[in-house]
């Protein structure tokens, strides 16, 4: 998801970041240089629950190529993705993206592994200077984890905004749906007091979680830090490592 999202309730839909490969690839439409990024997370403090991941972002003329990988799990159970998206803006008000993606899951002790194929698609537009909307739909094909699985992959529907208040301090709300389950929503801030130093909160349900984040920026070096808090399970941290290339 990467470490700035996770820092604001995991929201972020209409925002224009390298890790938008994960949450909604539109954003990726607004980079202007090539990036690339690396995660891990840690759910819970258990390192059978680890997840780590990269994405890469190349801008080509109006448009951007995106790249991702992540792997979740241990030695007897894991789960692989791998991204191909292409992002491409229409002047400076609208943004949208398609994405396929590879999905695969293994079980340790020779118990089999399955794959399967998604797609997805996204939206960002501008409505005034300071607020932005975004809409994300992942898995449109409905596709199914087949092999010893035979699992739906579940469809899902987003949407979000952000509203920048200024320059220092800007605010985002989504709203995600489950074909097959209820709402969740997710809520962020994050606050730039200097050209260095981000700081990031935020709220996300479905169950309810506190999420904090600090980051800081070194010339083309962006480091991350995120902390989720759920109150029955523990807290989830996770880093993460930006860097741009030009």
């Amino acid at each position: 998801m990467g470490a700035r999202f996770a820092g604001m309730g995991y929201s972020g839909l209409a925002l224009s970041d390298l890790w938008s490969i994960r949450l909604n690839p539109a954003g990726l439409a607004a980079l202007e240089v090539p990036a690339a990024g690396i995660f891990y997370q840690q759910h819970f403090l258990s390192p059978d629950l680890a997840h780590q991941g990269l994405a890469v972002a190349i801008p080509l003329g109006k448009g951007t190529l995106g790249i991702g990988a992540d792997r979740f799990g241990y030695s007897l159970y894991n789960q692989s993705k791998g991204s191909l998206g292409y992002a491409m803006r229409f002047g400076e008000g609208i943004r949208v993206a398609v994405q396929f993606d590879y999905l695969g899951v293994r079980l340790g002790e020779n118990y089999g592994s399955a794959s399967a194929f998604t797609a997805e698609i996204g939206m960002q537009a501008k409505i005034t200077d300071e607020l932005w909307i975004g809409a994300h739909a992942y898995n449109l094909n409905k596709a199914k984890i087949g092999g010893p699985y035979d699992e739906a992959i579940p469809t899902i529907l987003r949407a979000g905004l952000v509203y920048t208040f200024s320059p220092k301090f800007l605010m985002t709300a989504d709203v995600e749906k489950d074909i097959d389950r209820g709402e969740q929503f997710r809520f962020g801030a994050e606050y730039h007091p200097n050209s260095v130093l981000f700081l990031r909160t935020g709220i996300s349900t479905g169950p309810v979680q506190g999420h904090f984040g600090a980051g800081i920026r070194y010339k083309k070096l962006d480091i991350d830090l995120a902390l989720a808090v759920r109150s029955q399970l523990g807290a989830t941290p996770m880093i993460g490592l930006n860097y741009r290339f030009k």
